[in-house]
């Protein structure tokens, strides 16, 4: 999708009251059943698809609007999300004609490749502030299960995804040939 800023505010929105509709189940219902420690960072997962999917040279505002509203349920800053999404969008960009989403299983280690680097990213920018690892460290062992459940559903979501952002030249999980 090329374009300009006035093409992305709709798919933005519907993103954005999907993101805001996982949230709550994520913050809200999974303490309820016992779930207290981990929360899906569906946001990461809406960010990845951005950087996969969406070519659109303000792709930095929808990042920061996801980061933000993502925000309004964590205690992490919207700061350092937008950053780590930016920088993962562009090394997408550079990297984008080498991904191919070929199959459930692709779908799955890359996008588990790209929330390791956001891990990382995210971490660099903790231990800048904070200059104490222990806290990163905790972090790295509740991520590794969010991680790979977000990893699991990535592929459907995708699928999803695309319909909102009228992704329709092929691509995901379809044949390209």
């Amino acid at each position: 999708m090329r374009g300009q800023l006035k093409d992305i505010i709709a798919p933005l929105v519907i993103t954005i009251l999907i993101l805001l509709f996982l949230e709550v189940i994520s913050s809200a219902l999974f303490p309820v059943i016992g779930i207290n420690q981990y929360r899906l960072p569906f946001h990461i997962l809406i960010v990845l698809f951005l950087g996969f999917k969406i070519e659109n040279p303000y792709l930095a505002i929808p990042i920061f609007v996801i980061q933000y509203f993502h925000s309004f349920f964590s205690i992490e800053g919207w700061e350092m999300g937008t950053i780590a999404g930016v920088v993962i969008c562009f090394v997408i960009s550079y990297v984008r004609d080498l991904i191919h989403f070929s199959s459930i299983g692709a779908t799955m280690i890359i996008t588990q490749i790209f929330q390791v680097v956001w891990l990382t990213i995210v971490s660099s920018v903790l231990y800048l502030k904070t200059e104490n690892a222990s806290y990163i460290i905790e972090k790295f062992w509740r991520f590794l299960p969010e991680s790979v459940i977000i990893s699991v559903i990535a592929p459907f979501a995708f699928v999803i995804l695309e319909k909102v952002w009228n992704r329709k030249e092929g691509g995901l999980l379809r044949n390209e040939g």
